[in-house]
């Protein structure tokens, strides 16, 4: 019976440590314990290709992928790193997310996971990278189209393909009031069938979804953009590498330093196109 006692204890302290490693990844981390040395960087889902779990059951994506090509670069005091899923509403460097066995609370100073600036209000407590990536939300036409802006779509049949794209025509209701009609397409093959037949005259679509489907190269873009969402990387005020990170990154992305561009293959790795990617190395404030 003490034997048993013993056992269920055991399996039950075991099923508290799992539970509070829920969300972490031992895979891409360089430590397997937490201590005051490892730094805390905090996703709230998994959002992909930003991060995710793949299929072998390991948490990979865009922003994984980064931290783990410039972590020795900005790591500052830290030695290793852990990501960790936490609640939405997380705040970075105040709220504990882990708690080791002699109680001893650890914070995130860093968030990922595909965050937007220039949402809600969590630009007022946070300090941002500089933009990464950006979704562009752009009107398509056939090649050789009358339609050459903005300007020339009144009165026509638009198609929307994309939540973002559709919450963009909603805020542009100059626009969006402009248009015949407005049809939603579950896909972009499905948008681009609708401009072949003429069902169509117009798609208000993102850009993520544009360059990653098969015979783009068809269709003319119309300059200029209904909106932009921008991501970047959220850091605590009183934790704040992101001078640190950016310059990381810049040299990731400089052609003149070490192997040279190594940015750029891992945005067409996730995105699919180089485009998605806008830092630049004069984006880096001297």
């Amino acid at each position: 019976m003490k034997y048993i006692k013993k056992f269920a204890a055991v399996l039950l302290a075991a099923m508290l440590v799992s539970a509070v490693f829920a969300g972490c990844s031992n895979q891409n981390a360089q430590t397997d314990e937490i201590t005051e040395d490892t730094m805390l960087i905090a996703y709230t889902e998994e959002n992909a290709p930003f991060i995710y779990t793949d299929e072998n059951g390991v948490l990979t994506g865009f922003d994984v992928e980064v931290i783990q090509n410039i972590f020795e670069s900005f790591k500052g005091e830290y030695k290793d790193y852990k990501f960790v899923k936490v609640d939405e509403g997380y705040v970075l460097n105040e709220t504990p997310c882990y708690t080791d066995s002699n109680g001893n609370e650890y914070s995130a100073i860093i968030m990922c996971g595909g965050t937007q600036k220039d949402t809600g209000t969590v630009n007022k407590d946070v300090h941002w990278s500089q933009n990464i990536i950006e979704n562009n939300i752009i009107a398509v036409v056939p090649s050789g189209s009358s339609v050459k802006s903005f300007a020339d779509i009144s009165g026509l049949n638009a198609g929307v393909v994309s939540s973002a794209a559709a919450a963009a025509l909603d805020e542009n209701a100059a626009v969006k009031n402009s248009l015949a009609s407005v049809t939603v397409y579950n896909s972009e093959d499905e948008a681009f069938k609708a401009l072949e037949s003429k069902a169509a005259d117009v798609i208000i679509t993102d850009d993520f979804s544009f360059y990653n489907c098969k015979g783009y190269e068809k269709y003319t873009v119309l300059p200029s953009v209904l909106g932009t969402v921008k991501y970047a990387f959220e850091f605590a005020p009183s934790k704040d590498f992101s001078e640190g990170f950016n310059e990381a990154v810049k040299e990731m992305i400089s052609p003149d330093y070490g192997d040279g561009d190594t940015l750029t293959p891992i945005v067409e790795k996730y995105f699919g196109y180089g485009g998605a990617c806008v830092f630049t190395v004069d984006d880096v404030e001297k």
